[in-house]
């Protein structure tokens, strides 16, 4: 296979042995979505490119989109998903355990959106602070309670909050970390601001996943890094800290929760040591690995294109069921727009009337219309809770055509046997 080099360095250590695996083509900003007075104008394209660091392992993309035209005005918010409610309580409840954590201690997070982590803190009462760079979710946070520094994170932003909140004993990062335009100043941040015997918690979506399921979509231009654990502790090394503990939780189709300290005051646990085998066993560090991924991607998409066809022949309506950033990469990438999916139905209000941009299929709220044959699941990471939710849509004939991690038309049959039983019981 022809070898292409990205003309770029690595964002973690500086190589400029990027090599190109996956091309995605130009696409949009995939949060960045079309609201009706910007429907005869077309938006603006970027590479959409994937390549991976022979150096130090790093998967990244090689444009970057400014974070201020991404992340001041944000459409995303955490609390309409109570899988991702549920998953926060979890974690909170679990750290404040494992780290005996008390009213004193003050607790950071980093991008936190509309406050819906932080808020899982209340039942332990901490001190606790959100930093989050969008105007308008910082709003709901501060309107639930939740107070938040609406700032971009960076080393400025860690020494502001330290002159005025105190050093941190927990910091966490959820979905955000992957994001960071400023990467190295976010991890000197986190040391400048972290007790000498703090945690920080980060969660990203696990590259190792992403292989696995082929969940190429999510790949787009706010997640410009794509981890392992052996890049993720390449780029805490720099700065003095290091991975202690490690662990992949399913939220988002698969996560790495990564435990961070100071280097030296925590030994790795032997969960460390044990993933760090398994990445070397399962090739994470051999461009093989990545080149093939992307043959499987090629594959997904003329076996969903077929799919769609055939959906379209034989004069089925099919609806995107939500509109996730990760769904205009597999929208644009497969080149899917309204001839093979109507409309995408959702239940924020921050994208009603609005379309997804490049596909322009439009953002309906879900409850104005009437069901489909069949739905187009963007946001497979929460099958579950809708297969849950919408037993009744499946068992009158619906259904559901999931992508990753394989491609699959899910039917009333397909439903879990405690979701069929529930249904059962109330008939």
């Amino acid at each position: 296979m022809t070898s292409t080099k990205l003309d770029m360095s690595c964002r973690v250590c500086g190589s400029r042995d990027v090599e190109l695996f996956l091309d995605l083509g130009d696409q949009p900003h995939c949060n960045r979505l079309i609201p009706p007075e910007m429907a005869d104008r077309r938006e603006p394209f970027f590479p959409l490119r994937t390549g991976f660091c022979r150096a130090c392992t790093l998967v990244q993309i090689d444009h970057t989109i400014p974070k201020e035209d991404m992340f001041s005005d944000y459409p995303y918010v955490s609390g309409t998903t109570r899988t991702l409610v549920a998953h926060f309580a979890e974690t909170s409840a679990r750290l404040v355990e494992r780290y005996g954590l008390s009213e004193t201690d003050l607790v950071v997070d980093i991008g936190s959106n509309d406050g819906t982590w932080l808020k899982q803190y209340r039942p332990f009462g901490l001190r606790v602070l959100g930093v989050e760079p969008a105007a308008n979710v910082v709003a709901l946070a501060r309107a639930a309670g939740v107070p938040t520094e609406n700032a971009f994170f960076n080393k400025e932003t860690a020494e502001r909050v330290l002159a005025e909140h105190g050093q941190a004993s927990l910091m966490t990062a959820a979905g955000v970390f992957f994001h960071l335009e400023e990467l190295h100043s976010v991890v000197e941040g986190i040391k400048v601001l972290l007790k000498e015997d703090g945690v920080f918690c980060v969660q990203a979506i696990y590259l190792g996943g992403m292989i696995e399921n082929t969940a190429f979509d999510q790949i787009y231009h706010e997640h410009l890094c794509y981890y392992t654990l052996r890049s993720l502790e390449e780029l805490f090394r720099r700065h003095g800290l290091e991975v202690f503990d490690v662990s992949v939780v399913p939220i988002h189709g698969g996560s790495l929760e990564a435990h961070v300290g100071w280097a030296g005051r925590r030994p790795a646990s032997d969960a460390v040591h044990a993933l760090r085998a398994e990445e070397e066993r399962r090739g994470y560090g051999r461009i093989e690995t990545y080149q093939a991924f992307a043959e499987n991607v090629w594959r997904l998409k003329r076996d969903l294109l077929d799919v769609l066809e055939a959906a379209r022949r034989d004069g089925k309506t099919v609806y995107c069921y939500g509109a996730p950033a990760k769904g205009a990469t597999l929208l644009n990438s497969f080149g899917i727009d309204t001839r093979l999916v109507q409309l995408a139905t959702e239940k924020s209000p921050l994208k009603f009337g609005k379309m997804i941009p490049g596909a322009r299929i439009p953002i309906v709220d879900e409850a104005t219309v009437p069901p489909p044959d069949a739905y187009l699941v963007l946001a497979w990471n929460f099958l579950d809770e809708f297969l849950g939710k919408e037993r009744r849509f499946l068992e009158g004939g619906g259904q559901f055509i999931v992508p990753v991690p394989r491609l699959r038309v899910v039917t009333a049959a397909d439903l879990p046997a405690t979701v069929r039983e529930t249904a059962a019981a109330r008939l």
